[in-house]
């Protein structure tokens, strides 16, 4: 195929295909803000191909998504693009590929974008095109003495989560009825008076999201007792006192003790029985 018929077959881009290209571009850092459905997935799929293209071997190449579907959606895109390049002819392929790049590609580019799609089958672990908590994990998995985690952990899923939550659930309910505790019988009944069930099974759900910051507010309040951490963590000054502490607060500008009382009534008049119990 002579050189000339190569520079033919760069097709005439528009103004959006001419920034796809520029975002796709591997030689430039590039941020990409669109719609949904507006082409991202399409230019980061040119992009992975470009880099091939110019001699980056696949399995140097991480791709990282929010979902498994997009993961999904992106790694048949770009083995697709690969495999129909395989049974093109010369003018056919050249011609594709100057719409990926912008620029027609020499008799070397085009012999070497008909190996890509085995290069890319052959890649140990193949292309890694994956979601960032499948890259996370496996971070993870390769480092866990550094992450100080058990080596051999596995992710509670969503499913399991809930099922932990109705297990320690019943578990409260269980200790608060033998009556053996009664710090956490009225712990319990503090919790119901304010939030109902529904407020419960929230609080046990932030309780397991944030149980690693619990256990070091835990471990510092034995050292140091409760009122110091909570000061510490607040900001507050450690020889401060409730007074000390309301007159940094109240009053506030513009809100004198009278207003604040109306206020108060007009909320009373507002709200629900719930809210005028309390």
């Amino acid at each position: 195929m002579h050189d000339d018929a190569i520079q033919a077959a760069a097709p005439n881009l528009d103004e959006t295909r001419r920034k796809q290209n520029r975002a796709s571009d591997p030689r430039h850092s590039a941020w990409v803000s669109a719609n949904a459905g507006s082409g991202k997935t399409h230019v980061l799929t040119q992009r992975v191909i470009r880099l091939m293209l110019n001699g980056a071997r696949p399995s140097s190449i991480l791709c990282l998504t929010y979902t498994k579907a997009a993961a999904s959606e992106m790694s048949n895109r770009v083995f697709e693009r690969l495999a129909h390049w395989t049974a093109l002819d010369d003018a056919e392929l050249a011609r594709e590929i100057a719409e990926v790049e912008g620029r027609p590609p020499d008799r070397i580019k085009l012999m070497d974008a008909r190996r890509l799609f085995a290069r890319a089958l052959e890649t140990p672990g193949g292309l890694k095109i994956q979601t960032i908590h499948a890259f996370c994990e496996a971070l993870l998995h390769q480092f866990p003495l550094e992450a100080n985690i058990a080596g051999h952990f596995t992710v509670l899923d969503d499913k399991a989560a809930a099922a932990l939550i109705a297990e320690a659930r019943r578990s409260l309910l269980t200790e608060t009825q033998a009556g053996h505790d009664g710090a956490l019988a009225a712990a319990f009944h503090d919790v119901l008076t304010l939030a109902d069930e529904a407020g419960l099974d929230r609080l046990l759900g932030d309780i397991v999201a944030n149980r690693s910051a619990l256990q070091r507010f835990f471990d510092s309040a034995r050292r140091e007792g409760v009122d110091r951490t909570l000061k510490r963590g607040l900001g507050i000054p450690v020889s401060a006192d409730a007074a000390s502490i309301a007159a940094r607060a109240w009053p506030l500008p513009g809100l004198d003790a009278a207003r604040m009382q109306d206020y108060v009534a007009l909320a009373n008049g507002k709200g629900g029985s719930n809210a005028q119990e309390r």
